[in-house]
């Protein structure tokens, strides 16, 4: 179980989120009891759970119960907590002094008295162990909304970047935004998160001038983004548009802005606007922006003028190192433009050993055009795709138990991946 857990076999939370996003919670139930799908047994608790349906959820991990999967035994009494049972709940699980508990269970038993109301119980419990990895962090989420932050300040000291959090949810904004500041250089290193987390901040209570500021001073590269968002929210388009081209001019390596702006542009609708920015990065190894620029024109509802962009590069023998993107995602593209037929027929017309890579856009394109089966066969025999890709396809057609069906089990995955691995 503990190989599994870690995401070396079974489905994918990815794959899980597709077939309950298309009403398949059954199909979810089924693979935790039947294939011992610890995955689908956590996502099936929490629908559950939110419907709730306690009863469902408890027998759906008590499988895991019975084999000694200790993270079962936790699940079980946090649903029992979220039941209102919480004396059961907090039975099942390991108790004592706070000395004796593993970091993962005295972390857990804090989550778990929190879920069931015991807040002060939770702080008393992690207070002692602050210094441990994820001990703060844990402190901070499950006082989260609780009324004990100035508690929780008592216990974090000055100038920890956490402190910032507790401090904004007290209502003390200006206290957070100098802890952040004083918290962005610790020795010779400029603390990047620390950056981005000062500008979230600004942004999130209009501190504009602050927020001009941080982008357009010695962080630039790393807050730019949050001001140019700010002033979007405000109707200021020009003012952004105007910052971004000044970084452009004035930077030697301005490609992080010519993206923002590329960017900003397609979003008004400034499609050949967008391009003209992109173009002097086209043939660049490490910072072209065809690529970038061809999703934002897709997203944008645009896939023709992308696709025109690139034959009219390819015609003119102009793609040069981004040309390996291009020829494989062509397949890709060609469809979004709704030319399945010309999808087809170039993907049928790529080197063999390219066509690997065309696959899951020639799996998407046959999908499209209603060739659902041919489209999981592509799936499940490509290289460079996953089998549970095809589990997704067949969700989305309401046939995720199909896609289950057949699907090697976990002792196959996990000699497949001794052999390939070696462990």
């Amino acid at each position: 179980m503990a190989w599994h857990a870690k995401g070396n076999g079974g489905l994918p939370r990815r794959t899980v989120d597709v077939l309950l996003e298309h009403g398949q919670l059954e199909v979810v139930i089924r693979a935790a009891v039947e294939r011992g799908e610890w995955v689908c047994a956590l996502a099936a608790v929490e629908e559950l759970c939110a419907s709730g349906e306690f009863g469902r959820a408890k027998d759906v991990v008590a499988p895991f119960v019975e084999i000694g999967w200790q993270p079962a035994l936790w699940e079980t009494a946090g649903i029992m907590v979220r039941a209102g049972r919480t004396d059961e709940g907090l039975a099942l699980v390991p108790q004592g002094e706070t000395e004796s508990l593993s970091a993962q269970d005295c972390r857990s038993l804090a989550e778990l008295l929190a879920e069931a109301g015991q807040v002060d119980k939770a702080i008393n419990l992690l207070a002692p162990r602050l210094n441990e990895d994820g001990m703060l962090h844990c402190l901070v989420r499950v006082t989260g909304g609780r009324a004990r932050d100035e508690r929780v300040l008592g216990l974090i000291r000055p100038g920890r970047p956490l402190r910032a959090r507790v401090l904004e949810r007290a209502g003390r904004v200006e206290e957070a935004v100098q802890t952040l500041r004083g918290s962005i250089v610790v020795g010779d290193t400029v603390m990047v998160n620390t950056v981005e987390d000062l500008a979230e901040l600004l942004l999130r209570h209009g501190r504009m001038e602050e927020l001009r500021e941080q982008a357009t001073g010695p962080y630039a590269r790393h807050t730019v983004k949050y001001y140019v968002r700010a002033l979007r929210e405000r109707g200021r388009e020009a003012e952004a548009e105007a910052l971004l081209r000044e970084l452009i001019a004035a930077e030697p390596y301005p490609e992080a802005y010519r993206w923002l702006l590329l960017e900003l542009l397609v979003q008004q609708g400034r499609f050949g606007d967008a391009e003209e920015v992109a173009r002097p990065t086209y043939g660049q190894l490490q910072n072209g922006l065809l690529e970038s620029l061809v999703h934002a024109l897709v997203q944008a509802g645009q896939a023709p003028m992308a696709l025109r962009i690139v034959e009219e590069l390819d015609a003119a023998e102009e793609l040069d190192a981004e040309s390996d993107w291009t020829l494989t995602n062509r397949v890709w593209l060609l469809g979004e433009a709704g030319r399945y037929e010309e999808a087809l027929a170039y993907a049928a017309a790529l080197p063999p050993e390219e066509r690997p890579h065309a696959d899951r856009a020639l799996a998407e394109v046959l999908e499209r055009l209603g060739r659902v089966d041919e489209a999981v066969e592509v799936l499940r025999t490509g290289h460079a795709t996953s089998p549970w890709e095809a589990v997704e396809l067949l969700a989305r057609h309401g046939r995720g138990a199909e896609g289950l069906a057949g699907m090697p089990s976990f002792a196959d995955e996990r000699e497949a991946h001794r052999r390939r691995f070696g462990w």
